[in-house]
């Protein structure tokens, strides 16, 4: 039997899940001029990340806190993690997990990923993102932006930080 707590933990679960309405993930219009440094909005909520803009990189990565990787039902792997802002505020996902990444260490070794789906918004610009789940922890910035994001949304002024005249709205959930 369900209580009242299981219930709203069930439910805030799957709305943070949710991802918004966009009418496709094609960016529109012109691209936008940033920094190499920027506020980054994460998920349907919002939450803000000081965040790098890097070409370097073909996906982007986050810092996720308590990753647990489990089954549902019995093909689906699916993630539950943590996200942390700027501002302290935390919300808890479960994702699906659409493929793993091997990540290739500074040391050498390799270190399996989990990789999902979330929607980004940086420079008023939103879309939907891959997104590898990292304990970037050693890291000054708690999200990487990589180029499968950034292509055709933005341009980078790598001289410049913190450019971004237009805010990252929540998006509508109709």
């Amino acid at each position: 039997m369900l209580n009242s707590r299981s219930i709203v933990g069930i439910i805030a679960s799957i709305w943070a899940v949710s991802l918004p309405a966009f009418a496709d993930d094609e960016p529109r219009g012109e691209p936008v001029t940033l920094g190499y440094i920027e506020n980054v909005a994460v998920g349907n909520l919002a939450l803000e990340m000081k965040g790098k803009l890097d070409t370097g990189a073909d996906t982007s990565s986050v810092h996720a806190f308590n990753v647990k990787v489990y089954k549902r039902g019995e093909r689906d792997n699916w993630v539950r993690f943590r996200l942390v802002g700027k501002d302290g505020r935390a919300i808890r996902y479960d994702q699906n997990v659409i493929r793993f990444a091997n990540i290739k260490t500074k040391r050498g070794g390799v270190i399996r990923r989990p990789v999902i789906h979330l929607p980004l918004c940086v420079g008023g610009r939103w879309g939907r993102a891959e997104i590898n789940l990292a304990d970037r922890g050693e890291f000054e910035y708690e999200i990487l932006i990589g180029r499968e994001f950034l292509a055709n949304r933005v341009l980078i002024d790598s001289s410049r930080t913190f450019t971004a005249e237009q805010e990252c709205e929540r998006p509508n959930e109709d």
